[in-house]
């Protein structure tokens, strides 16, 4: 079945495409494939510097974080964590209550699903 946000496209996407945003302190982020606009898929690029962290999120959506460059970490509110360094994804599923933080020079692509997980 397919998605109502969905239609049929073919796209690049580059980091370049969106400017980067300050989301909290070390972390930045470009929605690049969220602003293309075409499929359910949501996401984009993150840039980390080692200086802080996004606490206590509540994921509303599935996401997948592949590491471009750096290590990223993310554990949960059970206090698992699993870091990532290039090549590797992290799967986090929606529900799970989370923290992200990366070393410095950290690049992650990221993609999420649904992308209006903000207006469900």
């Amino acid at each position: 079945m397919a998605s109502e946000l969905s239609k049929p496209g073919l796209e690049l996407i580059r980091q370049s495409d969106v400017p980067f945003s300050v989301v909290t302190q070390g972390l930045e982020i470009s929605r690049g494939m969220t602003q293309a606009g075409f499929t359910s898929l949501g996401g984009g690029w993150v840039r980390m510097d080692g200086s802080g962290e996004l606490s206590d999120w509540t994921l509303r959506y599935d996401e997948v974080l592949f590491v471009v460059q750096g290590e990223a970490e993310v554990e949960d509110s059970s206090g698992k964590r699993v870091a990532a360094g290039p090549g590797e994804a992290i799967l986090i599923g929606e529900g799970t209550t989370v923290s992200y933080r990366g070393k410095p020079d950290t690049l992650v692509f990221f993609v999420l699903n649904p992308r209006d997980w903000d207006k469900r």
